[in-house]
């Protein structure tokens, strides 16, 4: 086994095993999440060091920067750098790129502490060569094909909507957290990208979001359920996120619409936010699963209605067989965790109060973490 996936298997087993005391170290009570002790202190306006460095570098903290974008040829790319602090801090940038004809680049690239930077003061994160710098109006983000096996990407992101998140965008539960900052919830996307050491230049439609955190997701998430996507003039913003039943079972359904001009409407949690899930999925995860579906209704007090449907599978990830490590399924094959992540090329529908309709597209992401 070589070094990336020594390291990647001690991840996950870390990630794992800590996560799932109820099966390996005995059943311990955890704080609810409440709906109505959530943070709302920022105000609106988000400000560039929301995008900088989140964490203090404590154990079981997490961080990640996410950009992904749909490009005029209809391929789409997606790059995420993160960092976890564990017995040993890990570093590593993910990358996939999918084309219309089903060719497909991914790779998962470590990286040593001696070749990270970040800063606290607004998003400036260089692994070695790569770069994901900006200022919520701007980014630079750069893959270097020496690290990708002659892929890479240059890409200048310009942010049409003002970056969001709801409330203080951060899910409590006592001393534990989840944070998400959608810093560009839609942009322009021009640059090159490299493939086979081809360079070609690019253009489309960019999102990028940050997230952070100081417990392993499992233990506070069973699942969720994102998108983002256009509909029109409209960038759109949907997700459910359902937290575990040592956490209360609550569902946190969100909603955010804007244009141009800015927010046309947005919402979250316990708020008057409805959600309804159809379609189920029945030929992608193993039998441990939970019922997971790849349709998403969600409807508002406001009378504001999107219809979100997952058409194509870009990515289907059972997250046991990362990197192809045998061990790791054979470690939790008695256990009921089957962890998947899957990703849809998708369709959405959305409605608005005076009943006008309109139809898009986007990306529909599926984290099962149980």
């Amino acid at each position: 086994m070589n070094k990336n996936k020594l390291n990647l298997t001690l991840f996950i087993l870390i990630f794992f095993l800590s996560s799932c005391s109820r099966i390996y170290l005995g059943k311990k009570d955890y704080p609810d999440f409440n709906p109505e002790l959530q943070a709302n202190q920022l105000g609106e306006i988000v400000l560039p060091y929301e995008d900088g460095l989140r964490t203090t570098g404590q154990p079981k903290e997490y961080e990640w920067w996410y950009f992904d974008t749909k490009l005029d040829d209809g391929s789409i790319a997606v790059v995420y750098f993160w960092k976890i602090n564990a017995i040993k801090d890990i570093y590593y940038i993910g990358v996939n790129y999918n084309k219309p004809d089903g060719t497909e680049y991914k790779k998962i690239k470590f990286f040593k502490s001696k070749d990270i930077f970040f800063s606290k003061d607004s998003c400036n994160v260089k692994y070695n060569n790569n770069l994901f710098i900006g200022n919520l109006d701007s980014y630079k983000i750069k893959i270097d094909p020496n690290d990708f096996d002659g892929f890479g990407l240059d890409i200048n992101l310009e942010s049409k909507i003002s970056a969001y998140r709801p409330q203080d965008g951060i899910i409590n539960a006592g001393e534990d957290y989840f944070a998400w900052l959608a810093a560009v919830p839609n942009g322009d996307v021009t640059g090159t990208l490299t493939y086979d050491n081809k360079q070609n230049n690019i253009s489309g439609n960019g999102y990028h979001d940050h997230n952070w955190g100081n417990i392993e997701l499992q233990k506070l998430f069973d699942n969720w359920l994102w998108f983002r996507g256009t509909v029109g003039q409209y960038t759109i913003i949907g997700y459910e996120l359902n937290t575990i039943s040592s956490r209360g079972g609550y569902s946190i359904p969100g909603i955010f619409i804007a244009d141009s001009t800015g927010i046309i409407y947005e919402n979250y949690g316990q708020n008057g936010i409805f959600t309804a899930k159809e379609n189920l999925i029945t030929d992608l995860y193993k039998s441990n699963n939970e019922p997971l579906f790849s349709k998403l209704k969600i409807i508002t007090k406001d009378d504001f209605y999107l219809e979100i449907e997952g058409k194509e599978v870009i990515e289907n990830l059972y997250l046991f067989d990362v990197n192809n490590i045998p061990l790791l399924p054979n470690l939790f094959q008695f256990s009921n965790i089957d962890p998947y992540y899957t990703r849809y090329k998708s369709k959405v529908k959305l409605e608005l109060p005076n009943q006008e309709s309109f139809e898009g597209e986007g990306v529909l992401e599926i984290m099962d973490l149980k």
